[in-house]
């Protein structure tokens, strides 16, 4: 190998763990604040109840829709999740302007937004600022040489946004394949030394912070398959499975066609409700306000739907919740969704999309559960596979799916499922003209601004 190729990859070493260590005490950060926010959204929800109360709390969220207002006017790089804009940078078609000022707007607008309860997620933000990182650090190591600032460049901030991804989730895996899989489609030595290494050592960083905590708590907590009620042994769910191998291939691969089909609905809507607010010509304050103030019944009165949703997720885990109410979960949480990110607001859609997988993967457990085609030891199984088999179907990266659920679960004997239900739900989102939203996004972005 020559010479010149070996110090590239020593620089691209130690460039990605530098990028890593700063990535991943941002992202910690930022999983710190929303994190507590999540703990004390619903205490003060659960507090008004009183007229005064009510109007004070209204007052509190027009303002904190004229603070989203004013952060996206400041800097447009504030709004949304963050993704579109760093696969737009690789492929050329934009450029990152003032990265620090960025991270600083965008951290302060993310915690108060997602903090107050608006459902978008933090991955895409991570990614963005890991991304942000990359950038600074190519400057002020590269300040006044083109070349390399172009070259390696690419890698940092490629290398920077997988940092954030497997910081937000403890999965160092899940971001190098986000890495190639999503942003850059294409591998090369030099990308998997800087990502590995950037990866690896934001992970290290935030569980220094945290522990081994996951993401989502219950996952971890308990067997995979068994809700906390059930003690059925793992060598029995294992030997049901190869009693009936054909059975449950024919479950997970219909639990993928139903999240395939809602995946590429889902994704549409998400374009329609870009595209809702312009048509409507709600702009400016009244853009925000509209979520803002949904905030405040839905925080009294269905509080599950608010932010990130984690919490939904382990509640769900632990909880024997009736149909009914999951599926008013599903609806509120597809529906507010929808509402927040139309609004372009600083948040992001991996959270958002895991938790609703995971409904659906609840609702479709008690389903069969009801008709009796398997026991009620597997909920937490389709729980989980429902969340790789919707981020398929939507993100359009199973590889990047099924790996980070392997990572949060840390069943790897579950491969062959996920790699099943998140191929089905690939193929038929695809069927049904979903696109890869992030992909869908950047171009949307790109035509409004060439208008």
């Amino acid at each position: 190998m020559p010479s010149t190729r070996r110090l590239l990859r020593i620089r691209l070493f130690l460039e990605g763990a530098i990028v890593g260590v700063f990535t991943g005490a941002i992202v910690a950060a930022l999983r710190f604040l929303l994190d507590e926010a999540d703990v004390y959204r619903p205490i003060i929800f659960s507090r008004v109840d009183s007229l005064g109360k009510v109007l004070l709390t209204i007052g509190v969220m027009i303002l904190l829709a004229t603070i989203l207002a004013r952060a996206i006017k400041f800097d447009a790089q504030v709004s949304g999740s963050g993704v579109p804009q760093i696969k737009g940078i690789l492929q050329g078609r934009a450029r990152m302007v003032k990265p620090l000022r960025l991270l600083a707007v965008k951290f302060f607008a993310t915690v108060l937004g997602i903090g107050a309860g608006l459902s978008l997620g933090r991955a895409g933000i991570s990614v963005q600022f890991g991304a942000a990182v990359g950038n600074i650090v190519t400057k002020i190591i590269y300040a006044g040489n083109r070349h390399h600032a172009a070259i390696e460049g690419n890698f940092l901030l490629t290398a920077g946004a997988g940092a954030g991804l497997a910081a937000i989730f403890n999965a160092p895996l899940a971001g190098v394949i986000f890495c190639i899989e999503d942003l850059r489609k294409k591998f090369s030595q030099e990308i998997l030394i800087t990502a590995v290494t950037a990866a690896v050592t934001a992970s290290f960083v935030v569980k220094i912070v945290f522990g081994v905590r996951p993401v989502f708590e219950t996952i971890t907590a308990t067997p995979l398959h068994m809700p906390t009620v059930m003690t059925v042994p793992t060598l029995e769910m294992a030997a049901t499975l190869a009693e009936a191998p054909l059975k449950f291939a024919a479950l997970f691969i219909f639990l993928g066609v139903l999240c395939g089909v809602t995946g590429a609905l889902f994704s549409k809507a998400l374009l329609f409700a870009l595209d809702a607010y312009d048509r409507l010509k709600i702009f400016g304050v009244k853009r925000f306000a509209i979520p803002c103030l949904l905030a405040i019944p839905l925080g009294i009165k269905l509080p599950q739907v608010l932010g990130c949703g984690n919490v939904l997720v382990d509640e769900i885990l632990v909880s024997h919740l009736t149909l009914s109410l999951l599926a008013i979960l599903l609806a509120g949480k597809i529906l507010y969704t929808l509402i927040c990110f139309g609004t372009n607001a600083p948040g992001g859609l991996f959270l958002p999309v895991l938790v609703i997988g995971a409904l659906i993967g609840n609702i479709f457990a008690r389903a069969g559960n009801g008709l009796h085609i398997f026991t009620a030891d597997w909920t937490t199984l389709f729980i989980i596979f429902g969340m790789a088999a919707f981020f398929a179907a939507v993100v359009k990266a199973p590889i990047t799916g099924a790996i980070l659920i392997l990572e949060l679960t840390g069943q790897f004997s579950h491969l062959v499922g996920l790699i099943v239900v998140s191929g089905a739900a690939f193929l038929v989102s695809d069927l049904c003209g979903g696109e890869p939203i992030f992909s869908a996004l950047l171009e949307r972005s790109q035509k409004k601004s060439r208008r």
